[in-house]
């Protein structure tokens, strides 16, 4: 029978079938791509409430008060924040992170250096094997020796990613850096707010003093010419009692007030980092108005505008990627290796004699998994689970934010509706103090009923800047809610959700 001779390289092709045979087969048993269990949203449910032509808040939007006292507290609690130095350290060990992963890309060497000084002493004792009883013995005893030996190395490694799996890695870190940024934007936003916040509201305590120490000197005027009726037999004594106990409230109003002025302090001081005397002295400065209006793109907008959305947005970016990664375990990891050595020995120092030994070798390697007990899948689902929790915990910060526009609108409604009936009832008084004051210029009436009437109006307003001060902090809440100056305009997309959609019905 003749033999016909195989084609030059045709005897290859039947194991390199069967190897990219293989490595399909066990890519293919890589989890199929699986959406998120939650359905993530994609607008705000603000529907029903009042628009206007009102823009988002500005990125330092505390100057529009143009107060320079206040812009210097600002800046300093910026400054010396330890909540913005922790949240400044989180968005730098999320970037060395990122700095760490990108390295895996890159091939990477490893020297080796080693040298040694030996000492033997050989002593060879025995017998040479002859007939039963002429066995003879001998002994070899070359002696002692000294040695020397070096050897010196280097190890070159490149993992190729042909798959995308370090990318992957890579594309997580980085959206688990934009998620701190936008963590310490929110730190930043939150801080501004409470700042700005508890500044006017030492400014509303100091206008709420000047008007309680004003009532307390007319209940002072009132109480001595109280008292000098009494004494005189003209009032009964029982009108000194009353008039006493009103004077002592009045005191008290002011000794509370002056307290929440120190608080306000203490606060302030904290939020900046520093002491309360290292703030100097405040002056007292008149409220600002409040702005009761809401801009005409709030459902969609304030997507990009809040600060937590946008972190939450970015750990579902994080979280996508590092499924990616888990399911790219699968694939073989193919790496190239390049060795080089050199070894010199002296095996018998004094005597000339020394070996040389040099060695090279390039190749590549390919490492897949065949069994790993579950391991592969269990990385798998734990990444699929907390793509799951990052979709929840972003439709949680959406529907958060929608209650919190919400609350502060329907806050600043209801403030701006009692200002009226306020303002009503103040010019109401108003006008009885002015014609108590046209009496007594007649002598119709004595200055205690006009010393009443003042400190009725008194009262008016300080409740009318209990109010003005109520609306300014509700205001400053709707500010922060709105994301505080805040603007992404570079956000992820967010992951389809197909299977999402039925299992939340």
């Amino acid at each position: 029978m003749a033999f016909l001779p195989h084609p030059p390289g045709r005897h290859f092709r039947g194991p390199r079938v069967a190897v990219v045979a293989a490595l399909l087969v066990l890519c293919g048993c890589a989890p199929p791509v699986r959406p998120p269990a939650f359905v993530p949203r994609d607008e705000v449910p603000l529907a029903g409430l009042p628009t206007g032509k009102a823009g988002w808040p500005a990125p330092e939007w505390w100057r529009r008060f143009h107060d320079e006292q206040l812009d210097g507290i600002v800046a300093r609690a910026m400054r010396g924040s330890p909540n913005m130095e922790q949240a400044e350290a989180r968005y730098r060990a999320a970037l060395r992170a990122v700095d760490t992963a990108k390295a895996e890309l890159n091939p990477q060497v490893r020297g080796l250096v080693n040298g040694g000084h030996g000492y033997s002493d050989v002593d060879v004792r025995g017998e040479v094997p002859g007939a039963p009883g002429n066995a003879q013995g001998f002994q070899l005893n070359p002696g002692h020796s000294w040695s020397n030996s070096g050897v010196a190395g280097a190890l070159a490694t490149w993992d190729l990613d042909l798959w995308g799996k370090q990318k992957d890695a890579v594309a997580a870190a980085v959206g688990q850096a934009r998620a701190a940024e936008a963590e310490r934007a929110s730190a930043a936003a939150s801080l501004q707010y409470n700042v700005v916040n508890t500044y006017f509201d030492w400014q509303a305590q100091q206008a709420r003093l000047d008007v309680a120490r004003h009532a307390a000197r007319n209940a002072e005027e009132y109480r001595e010419l109280v008292a000098l009726r009494v004494h005189s037999g003209l009032d009964d004594p029982t009108a000194l009692d009353q008039a006493d106990a009103r004077l002592a409230q009045l005191r008290r109003s002011v000794a509370q007030l002056e307290g929440a002025a120190r608080l306000d302090l203490a606060q302030l001081a904290a939020l900046a980092g520093v002491s309360p005397d290292d703030l100097g002295t405040l002056k007292p400065s008149p409220l600002p108005a409040a702005d009761t209006h809401l801009p005409s793109d709030a459902r969609l907008g304030l997507l990009a505008r809040r600060p937590d959305i946008a972190a939450a947005r970015w750990q579902i970016e994080a979280s996508a990627k590092n499924i990616d990664q888990a399911r790219k375990a699968y694939y073989p990891d193919v790496s190239l290796t390049a060795l080089g050595a050199f070894l010199r020995t002296y095996p018998d120092l004094g005597s000339g004699t020394r070996t040389d030994l040099t060695l090279g070798n390039v190749g590549a390697s390919v490492q897949l998994p065949i069994f790993s007990g579950g391991r592969l899948r269990a990385q798998y689902e734990g990444a699929q689970a907390q793509l799951d929790s990052a979709v929840a915990q972003y439709d949680a910060a959406v529907v958060q934010a929608a209650g919190e526009i919400a609350q502060g609108v329907a806050t600043l409604q209801t403030l701006d509706d009692q200002r009226v009936q306020v303002d009503r009832q103040y010019d109401a008084t108003a006008a009885q103090k002015a014609k108590a004051a046209d009496r007594r210029s007649k002598g119709l009436i004595d200055d205690r009923t006009w010393l009443d009437a003042d400190m009725q109006l008194d009262q008016q307003r300080d409740a009318r800047l209990q109010l003005a001060s109520q609306m300014l902090s509700a205001n400053l809440s709707l500010i922060h809610a709105l994301g505080g100056g805040y603007h992404a305009d570079d956000l992820p997309d967010l992951p389809a959700a197909k299977a999402g959609e039925d299992a939340t019905r």
